[in-house]
C-alpha cells in the first residue's frame, strides 16, 4: 500500500511561518479515595505535535489540503509528514481534529489551521 504524503505549497514548504512543534509523552493520572494519585506514562517514547497555520492560501492549495482532509476521512487515517525543522518524513501521523475549518479572507487568499500527531500507527 502506498503511503500517503502530506501536501506541500506551491512554494514546496509544508508550513508557513512562525511554525511550533510540541514534543511530549501521554500521562496517565489515577486517582483514589483518599486524594493521592499515581502518575504513569501510557507510551514508552516521546512523540511529536506540529501546529500547521497556514495563511493566504490560492484556491488551489486549499482545495489541494481540503482533497487531503477528505480522503484521509478527517483524523481516521495515518500519513506521512515531512518535518519541516529536519526535513525527515515521519511516518505514522494523524490529523488531531476530525474536522476542518478554512476561512475564506478575500480572492484566492484563504487561511486554515491543523495540528498533525505522531502515533505509533
Amino acid at each position: 500500500m502506498a503511503t500517503t504524503i502530506f501536501p506541500a505549497l506551491s512554494s514546496g514548504a509544508v508550513v508557513q511561518y512562525p511554525a511550533s512543534v510540541i514534543t511530549g509523552q501521554t500521562v496517565q493520572v489515577v486517582r483514589f479515595l483518599d486524594g493521592s494519585d499515581q502518575r504513569y506514562l501510557q507510551q514508552g517514547r516521546t512523540f511529536r505535535s506540529w501546529q500547521i497555520k497556514l495563511s493566504s492560501l490560492t484556491e488551489a492549495e486549499i482545495a489541494q489540503i481540503e482533497a487531503f482532509f477528505v480522503g484521509l476521512q478527517g483524523d481516521y487515517s495515518t500519513f506521512a509528514f515531512p518535518d519541516p525543522f529536519s526535513g525527515a518524513v515521519v511516518e505514522d501521523c494523524r490529523l488531531a481534529t476530525p474536522g476542518m475549518a478554512s476561512q475564506y479572507l478575500g480572492v484566492d487568499t484563504v487561511s486554515t489551521s491543523l495540528w498533525v500527531i505522531e502515533t505509533n500507527g
